[in-house]
């Protein structure tokens, strides 16, 4: 079986090929990126081959993929989607994986995930072969995550965390492990044309809960420093700082975010919150 893993560079395409590569079924590996210096680690080994590709170039996509019969595309539904659609359209048949994300299901005012949801609708319909949609929630694993691992870092540097609303918002943080444990299992078990399933961790907590966690797990007092809506606001008309976060950015901070699609029958996340968090905590 060849298997491909676009945005191979990345933290969830590492963690799936980390499986791939000791999947009992055996896999010839396909890593691609648009800067092949990015996957200088996988130089040499054995059943795998490294190829460039560029997302933004979809036209591409049905050349460079042409001979693989999985391709799993790790960069977000945006980017993946035309890509996509150009194998349909040349004739692919592979087993597409795609990762949209759980807010196109809570967050109808943002123009990003309308134009998320868009693009789900358009794949959906794509004839052809299997093709499996994953909206994950927050995912997290590593330093340099952007969710977990960012809030980590800025709790180390600042002896803070800043908390905006009341931090009741419930999340279910997804570990990048796991979701690529998900990846994996529907390459194994998905019987429907299409597929479309949520992604999130094995428990439930408030916002305020995950900082706790987090101050617990960092070295050294943390505190957390609740931030109402209207000083964030205040401080965007005053000094410009936080301008990137629109008001309805601000009013969504204590929405919930709790996974929108079911998960698949025969997965379940299985990192919890706590380990996660003492995971990143520790690398260094």
């Amino acid at each position: 079986m060849k298997t491909a893993i676009i945005g191979a560079s990345g933290a969830l395409g590492r963690a799936i090929f980390d499986l791939l590569r000791t999947d009992a079924d055996g896999h010839d590996l396909v890593l691609t990126s648009r800067d092949l210096s990015k996957l200088n680690w996988a130089d040499g080994m054995t059943g795998v081959e490294i190829r460039t590709l560029d997302l933004d170039a979809p036209e591409n996509a049905a050349s460079v993929l042409a001979d693989c019969e999985q391709i799993v595309f790790c960069p977000i539904l945006s980017s993946s989607g035309p890509n996509a659609r150009q194998l349909r359209a040349h004739g692919s048949s592979a087993h597409l994986i795609l990762f949209s994300s759980n807010n196109v299901g809570i967050d109808f005012e943002s123009p990003v995930y309308a134009a998320l949801r868009a693009e789900e609708e358009a794949v959906s319909s794509l004839p052809g072969g299997k093709l499996a949609i994953i909206r994950p929630c927050m995912i997290y694993g590593n330093r340099n995550d952007g969710n977990i691992g960012r809030l980590i870092g800025f709790a180390e540097r600042f002896r803070g965390l800043p908390l905006i609303g009341a931090g009741t918002a419930r999340q279910q943080p997804v570990h990048y492990d796991d979701l690529a444990a998900l990846t994996v299992h529907i390459l194994k078990n998905q019987s429907e044309p299409i597929l479309k399933v949520g992604a999130g961790g094995p428990d439930v907590h408030q916002m305020k809960d995950i900082y706790r966690m987090i101050a617990d797990e960092v070295s050294g007092l943390v505190f957390t420093v609740r931030v109402p809506g209207f000083i964030l606001r205040l401080c965007r008309t005053i000094m410009g700082q936080g301008a990137d976060l629109s008001d309805a950015q601000i009013r969504r901070a204590d929405a919930d975010r709790l996974q929108t699609w079911p998960a698949p029958e025969g997965w379940q996340a299985k990192i919890s919150m706590r380990d996660g968090i003492r995971q990143i905590a520790e690398m260094r």
